[in-house]
């Protein structure tokens, strides 16, 4: 049983999805304002002929598109929620470096009575397939040696290494963090994808990640002193883009393992079909 070394896949796995995962900002809900003229009812009957036609091109100009408003820390984590349920649905691509080797992860999301279900793919260093629904993770990839089948997880026990995976999958548990962040900074205004966004910096204490996780204290010795993400958020309170490196200390002394990873967010609403695999088609290792 190769229990240490599937870990490690499946904390890597998790640790892309628990950073992409919508973290989202709030903005203005003013959508295009009302177009105003200043000519009154006289005005409008002594019109020369040429002015209902400059008033009608006037009116033909597309309304400015909203502009994101500026969040505040209280705002972060309300809003996240807020806006990632409301759009249900999502696609996400994400890409992380460490040692030299790179894994990108593209998929499908969506929010259900039972917490975030997703089906995703990921190539690179450690190719594999994997479907989230309810309590059970589903993966398939030819280093599991499991002949092809499906690798069934129980997340359940939330005291188990692959319990702590399932928190780490559902963005509420993982957004608690940001509730009270240790600082939240306005970069700017940038496009993503023809998309205007803020830009924002967000620093956390990992002891509270920790704790909103309810991960073992003893994991601050395997994280830096401060974590930081950048995110960009349209102004429908939704992400379009986040990065974070992460330097993380070496056991025992030695040089730190830098990992980067970043990623961008689109069709948010879409229609997602996520279905188990056939049960003929799934296995289970035993102790997991």
């Amino acid at each position: 049983m190769r229990v240490p070394s599937l870990a490690r896949r499946l904390g890597s796995a998790a640790l892309v999805l628990t950073l992409g995962v919508g973290l989202a900002a709030c903005s203005d809900d003013s959508g295009s304002g009302d177009t105003s003229s200043s000519a009154t009812d006289e005005g409008s009957e002594s019109a020369s002929p040429e002015e209902p036609a400059e008033e009608a091109e006037t009116e033909t100009e597309d309304p400015a598109e909203a502009s994101p408003a500026e969040l505040t820390a209280d705002d972060f984590y309300p809003s996240v929620m807020d806006a990632m349920r409301e759009a249900e649905t999502f696609a996400f691509e994400t890409t992380t470096g460490t040692a030299g080797q790179t894994q990108t992860m593209t998929g499908e999301a969506r929010f259900s009575d039972a917490g975030i279900e997703m089906q995703a793919s990921s190539t690179g260093a450690q190719a594999m397939e994997m479907i989230l629904l309810g309590k059970a993770m589903y993966m398939k990839s030819p280093e599991l040696g499991t002949g092809g089948k499906w690798l069934k997880i129980d997340l359940s026990d939330p005291n188990s290494l692959f319990g702590m995976i399932g928190k780490a999958t559902d963005p509420e548990v993982m957004f608690k963090a940001m509730e009270a962040p240790k600082k939240l900074e306005l970069v700017g205004s940038e496009e993503v994808d023809g998309v205007e966004t803020n830009h924002y910096r967000i620093t956390l204490d990992p002891s509270q990640y920790l704790d909103a996780m309810e991960f073992p204290a003893a994991m601050a010795d395997m994280l830096p002193e401060e974590m930081v993400t950048e995110m960009w958020v349209d102004a429908d309170d939704l992400p379009r883009r986040f990065a974070q490196t992460l330097e993380v200390p070496a056991v025992g002394g030695g040089q730190p393992t830098t990992s980067t990873t970043e990623g961008t967010y689109s069709d948010f609403g879409l229609d997602v079909e996520i279905e188990e695999p056939p049960a003929g088609q799934v296995t289970e290792q035993p102790g997991m």
